[in-house]
């Protein structure tokens, strides 16, 4: 049906997309000092939305950091850009052959980590994580630390990859400047001496990287690399570590109960990760660990 020109008609109240109630409807109202209120109303309403919408538009996105399984910002580390921390799948150019080399993780191991980091991440971001998740989580947490505070210290995940690789520590070579370094993982003058595989040098805790380097052909790091980082595994145990933020720094690391009764002569020396581990603890409402009755 058509009006003809000129026809009085009142315009339904959706039209007015800030009108929040028939009393906010000034179409009709021949008073004008009512209408002009109600028009102010409506219009004042809608400069707060769209000053509501443009501060959405510009407040750059919140940034979740899961590299150490917190979600606050971290602490850059010497050399590292803040680019670097946000949670970018980690990747690996070794060959397939190279990784089926590997006798300790899977070669698809950076795919699960970022098909597994994608399922927590989505769960997290609809307020539904699941309790399921957190063993493979710690386990994938001390992954990333690894690789976090290898890049660090001037490593690539290829050199951390491969059965075959010597720390850089123990090369003769240009390396990352001393300076540039986070403290907790400069070089100590036996990682220097001796030649060793590249992971022993990812742990902030300088008597604990001589600990594993002196154990030599005595310690199982495919058994150890399994307890602290198989989170593909679901034969999992409870003797692990656990990090709760920036990777280099000994304050964030913890050692459970169980990695102490099995791994106790890495910790022994190794006071920083003693007292960190309580301090965890406590923040949990747990119970204190009495090391000497733990360790011996």
């Amino acid at each position: 049906m058509s009006l003809a020109p000129g026809s009085p008609t009142k315009p339904q109240l959706g039209t007015q997309s800030e009108a929040l109630s028939p009393s906010d409807d000034w179409t009709g109202i021949t008073n004008s000092a009512t209408r002009r209120r109600l028009q102010n109303r409506l219009n004042q309403r809608s400069y707060r939305l769209r000053q509501e919408a443009k501060g959405k538009e510009e407040r750059p996105p919140e940034r979740v950091t899961v590299v150490c399984g917190v979600g606050r910002n971290l602490t850059i580390a010497p050399g590292c850009t803040e680019e670097s921390t946000r949670l970018a799948p980690i990747t690996c150019r070794l060959s397939s052959v190279q990784h089926d080399q590997c006798s300790f993780a899977p070669p698809t191991v950076h795919e699960l980590m970022h098909e597994f980091e994608k399922r927590a991440m989505k769960d997290f971001t609809r307020c539904a994580p699941r309790a399921d998740q957190l063993i493979k989580l710690s386990r994938l947490n001390i992954l990333r630390a690894a690789y976090d505070n290898a890049v660090a210290i001037g490593m690539s995940p290829e050199w951390m990859c491969r059965d075959d690789t010597v720390s850089i520590f123990s090369q003769i070579g240009p390396h990352m400047s001393h300076n540039a370094v986070p403290l907790s993982l400069r070089a100590t003058s036996l990682q220097k001496q001796f030649p060793h595989h590249p992971w022993l040098d990812v742990f902030p805790f300088p008597q604990m990287r001589d600990n594993l380097i002196m154990a030599g052909n005595t310690l199982d790091d495919d058994e150890l690399c399994h307890d602290l980082t198989a989170f593909w595994d679901t034969r999992h145990s409870d003797a692990t570590l656990l990090v709760w933020g920036t990777p280099w720094d000994p304050r964030n690391w913890e050692a459970t109960e169980a990695f102490a009764r099995k791994w106790g002569w890495v910790l022994r020396g190794c006071p920083e990760i003693l007292v960190s581990s309580n301090k965890w603890r406590v923040k949990r409402g747990e119970k204190l660990l009495h090391w000497r009755q733990i360790l011996g």
